[in-house]
């Protein structure tokens, strides 16, 4: 029995740009912990302002060019993770000053962004009559980004405690078989993904809280 071809059902991908910053997008997670203290982000214009441009790593979709406000969402997600955790919410600055108040400081820069998509066959069909009649196997489309968030926290005296790297790792987002959105796809999967790093920043700055209160 010779097999039968394989039906790709897929959008057809051309340029496009995914929206800003969209809530719907992130888990509802309950905070570990809630405090007073006050908390500021430094972020430089540049950064918030800064949008990616660029075409997937993989062979579909290789005419795409995906744009998405990487510095408007990660603006974003970060106010709502730590929003959550602190009582009288987040200030957000390009220059750190004492004036601020601030118990501590974190400056975070998305670096790296990377997507991609990936296809699969579901099923293994082989004809059963003469003219080949019967289903076909379908084309499931997934994406996939991976990037790096760049972290330094400051003390309320511009000093830096911590340094580091937090990489997503590849992070897959919801498979699909047909879409008019792909670029959607890829914002949705980007936007849990800084979710799920920024309240392991929120862990990791736990610590220094403590610090602070004691001392």
């Amino acid at each position: 029995m010779r097999k039968k071809s394989v039906a790709l059902v897929s959008v057809v991908l051309s340029g496009c740009a995914a929206h800003v910053y969209q809530p719907e997008y992130l888990a509802e997670v309950s905070p570990s912990y809630l405090t007073e203290d006050k908390i500021v982000v430094l972020m430089h214009d540049h950064d918030q302002q800064y949008v990616f441009e660029g075409r997937p790593m993989s062979r579909l979709g290789e005419t795409i060019t995906l744009t998405m406000p990487i510095g408007a969402i990660l603006r974003e997600v970060t106010a709502s993770v730590f929003r959550s955790h602190f009582m009288y919410g987040v200030v957000f600055t390009d220059t750190l000053s004492p004036d601020l108040l601030y118990t501590l400081a974190i400056e975070p820069e998305v670096l790296d962004f990377s997507y991609r998509y990936d296809r699969r066959v579901e099923g293994d069909v082989f004809d059963l009559g003469p003219d080949g009649d019967g289903p076909e196997p379908v084309s499931i489309i997934t994406p996939s980004i991976e990037f790096e968030l760049a972290l330094a926290v400051h003390d309320s005296a511009g000093n830096v405690l911590l340094e580091k790297s937090y990489p997503s790792g590849i992070v897959e987002g919801e498979s699909y078989i047909v879409t008019s959105r792909p670029h959607e796809r890829v914002n949705a999967t980007f936007h849990k993904a800084l979710q799920d790093i920024m309240l392991r920043v929120a862990e990791d700055i736990r610590p220094f809280l403590a610090q602070a209160e004691k001392g």
